[in-house]
């Protein structure tokens, strides 16, 4: 016998839809809420009620084992995507009479109240969805009108236990509990194995600690092709289990599909295969045993001093470091600012393996230099302090830094003058004339030399930060000007040296400031005076930029051009008063001194200014 099972006011749409698919069934209909019906072990219910209806009458269907057959309706939206039956009143009736298996589900409760698709607790409205617009672009849609919530969102405290035990006691923004993949868009990205017949639940606790970090981790789930995401993020904890127990020192806010509750504890449980489904779920798998154990992985969660400072504010843009993390940095770095007899030894021993190796036109030496040179200490050691404002790390910083400077320039120096050598090589060339591009580099530098000062786990990086911004080097050359005399030297050099120096403190100290190691409201003063200076030395870096600029034109324009009948090679421009130009000439015969004052009054109106000319004269065949 086939009961079907529907509210009064439903009468007229089952009269006119649902009958005329069941001409030739023998079937009685009963009005929800009545209870003055006996299904025997063959008969089965076929419900056509809304979600709240639902929930009551499957309690009770499931605990007197009695086979359900349900019919989408228009107030049933969680009902059906829950239980994953088919929405078309056809296909769900004729799976209903044809089927001769019937299906055990498990049935999931939320303080008794049955969950058919999930439970939100907490500020997880970011992460819920419209279920009848359930598509890409109304996610899309939905989350771009919730994100204004964003610098609102708090994290809650949370015990949450087992009947076995005690499993964590954590901060979280929220949690969302559903019994399979497909119950929500974030759980569908997360959860793998799931099915609505393996007697668990999955628990996601989102626990972002700054804004950027869930952010990206939303705009990465609304990706669209609904494939689950390689790795869960770190600040997402998931607890697999049949039942758990969520605390709170107040009452708890929660929905449970969509309807709003309140509780001072949540208590989730799952009774296995209760109810007794007479049609199709796509939910429902073979069990495999490797899913059916618990799951735990919840260690990457704040706990703590790391849990009780998330609950005290909302959560930031950027990271904010933990006191416990700022006062290892801070006390390593307060090390780092001191001058010792230590810092002056190494600096005078980089100085001096770099001087001889700009004098021997040797890289692989110069950047042994670099990598010994221990300066970049307390320039890191200065941007923090210039962030924290802390004028005792300041002071430390800025005299450990000139202390430095001036070995540096001093040793340098001493060596230009003993050794009988005067030649710009091309190593001391190269920091000559500094450029833009030297300022990005700097940028780069600073910025990862603040990070892996930052990260314990990459300090070893240190050696790389150091080759890429090349201190020493610079300071070495700047030595050789003042050994030599020569300002052009000494100033192209020093600039470079001040180039990376005032983007190094820049960006390590911007650095710091995202990674939450200072509030924006006391490193403003340091970070303008900073961008001042900065200021000023892009003026000669853009000049020598366009310097450069000009000389690689020039260069473009001669190199394989014919003048009288002789091809321009190897065209190299150095600035000067007047303009260095020197090249090869080939042509077929060796050229007299008037073929080549020819060529180099040409060459002064191709140009556009006086040039001196260098020549080498070569025979083409």
């Amino acid at each position: 016998m086939l009961y079907i099972l529907h509210h009064p006011d439903d009468k007229e749409k089952v009269e006119s839809d649902i009958f005329p698919l069941l001409e030739n069934t023998e079937k009685q209909t009963i009005n929800y809420p009545e209870t003055d019906y006996e299904a025997g072990e063959d008969d089965i219910i076929v419900t056509y009620l809304s979600d709240e209806f639902l929930r009551e009458f499957l309690t009770k269907a499931a605990q007197k084992g009695i086979k359900v057959g349900i019919l989408p309706h228009p107030k049933n939206t969680y009902t059906t995507k829950g239980l994953g039956i088919s929405n078309d009143h056809e296909t769900a009736l004729k799976e209903i009479l044809e089927n001769e298996e019937v299906h055990k589900l498990d049935m999931l409760y939320c303080n008794d109240i049955p969950v058919f698709q999930s439970v939100n607790i907490g500020n997880v409205f970011i992460f819920t969805e419209d279920h009848k617009n359930n598509n890409f672009f109304h996610e899309v849609l939905s989350f771009f009108k919730n994100i204004r919530h964003l610098s609102s969102l708090s994290h809650n405290s949370y015990e949450i236990s087992s009947e076995d035990e005690k499993i964590i006691h954590t901060s979280a923004l929220g949690i969302i509990v559903v019994e399979h993949a497909l119950s929500s868009v974030v759980a569908r990205r997360l959860v793998s194995e799931s099915s609505l017949n393996d007697g668990m639940f999955t628990s996601l606790i989102i626990s972002p600690t700054n804004l950027l970090q869930l952010i990206w981790f939303l705009l990465r789930s609304l990706l669209p092709g609904g494939k689950q995401l390689n790795k869960a993020p770190s600040f997402i904890g998931r607890i697999k289990i049949a039942d758990l127990k969520i605390k709170n020192s107040s009452a708890i806010e929660f929905t449970v599909d969509g309807e709003k509750e309140q509780a001072e504890q949540v208590s989730l449980r799952v009774e296995a295969e209760s109810l007794i489904l007479a049609q199709a779920s796509k939910y429902c798998t073979e069990k495999d045993s490797a899913n059916l154990k618990k799951s735990n992985k919840t260690d990457t969660l704040p706990t703590g001093e790391k849990r009780e400072e998330l609950t005290k504010r909302t959560i930031p843009i950027f990271p904010r470091a933990t006191t416990e993390e700022f006062q290892e940095l801070f006390k390593l770095l307060r090390e780092n600012s001191k001058s010792s007899s230590m810092y002056v030894v190494m600096m005078i021993l980089s100085t001096l393996i770099a001087t001889f190796g700009l004098f021997a036109n040797s890289s692989p030496v110069i950047i042994g230099a670099m990598i010994l040179a221990p300066i970049i200490s307390p320039i890191v050691s200065f941007a923090m302090g210039m962030v924290r404002y802390d004028t005792n790390m300041l002071k430390r910083g800025i005299i450990t830094i000139l202390i430095g400077t001036g070995v540096s320039l001093l040793f340098s120096a001493g060596v230009s003058l003993i050794i009988p050598i005067k030649l710009v090589t091309s190593e001391i060339d190269a920091r000559l004339s500094p450029t833009l591009l030297d300022m990005g580099i700097a940028v780069a530098s600073g910025v990862a030399a603040a990070y892996a000062h930052a990260k314990e786990g990459i300090a070893k990086s240190l050696a790389g930060v150091a080759i890429a911004v090349a201190l020493v080097p610079p300071l070495a050359v700047s030595g050789i000007g003042i050994g030599w005399w020569d300002w052009d030297v000494f100033s192209g050099a020093f600039l470079l040296y001040l180039t990376n120096l005032a983007g190094i403190i820049m960006f390590a100290g911007i650095t710091f400031l995202i990674l939450g190691f200072a509030p924006f409201k006391r490193a403003k003063l340091g970070l303008i005076y900073t961008l001042i200076l900065i200021g000023i030395v892009m003026v000669p870096l853009s000049l020598s930029f366009n310097r450069i600029k000009k000389e690689a034109s020039i260069t473009r324009d001669l190199e394989g051009s014919t003048i009288n009948n002789t091809v321009v090679r190897d065209v190299k421009v150095r600035f000067g008063d007047p303009l260095r130009v020197s090249l090869t000439l080939v042509g077929q015969e060796n050229l007299e001194g008037d073929e080549i004052r020819e060529i180099k009054k040409e060459l002064e109106k191709e140009i556009g200014e006086e040039i001196n000319l260098e020549v080498i004269s070569a025979r083409g065949f």
